[in-house]
């Protein structure tokens, strides 16, 4: 495993290995223990994405949406219409 901080593109680059991918920790205070939250890519990946996080934080009930490309934001949750309840059941969603 190696990681890479490019300056030059403000890049930092963690390589996986043969068995695992990379992956990003962030722990919490050592005071409250030694868990974190981590970011891992796929085993296995088609082609390169950045997602880029949105620049404010959302409100409550909205969730994180791609527009397709790896731009993220912020859109309501949920299930409002009988029509999209319907489906969902139909599809299993």
């Amino acid at each position: 495993m190696a990681i890479t901080l490019d300056t030059t593109t403000s890049t930092i680059t963690i390589d996986g290995t043969g068995s695992s991918q990379g992956t990003v920790r962030f722990y919490e205070n050592t005071g409250n223990g030694t868990n974190f939250v981590g970011l891992a890519a796929p085993a296995s990946v088609t082609t390169n994405v950045t997602f880029t996080l949105p620049a404010a934080d959302g409100s409550s009930g909205q969730v994180l949406q791609t527009n397709g490309s790896g731009a993220l934001s912020f859109a309501q949750g949920g299930i409002t219409t009988g029509k999209s309840i319907a489906m969902a059941y139909i599809f299993g969603l």
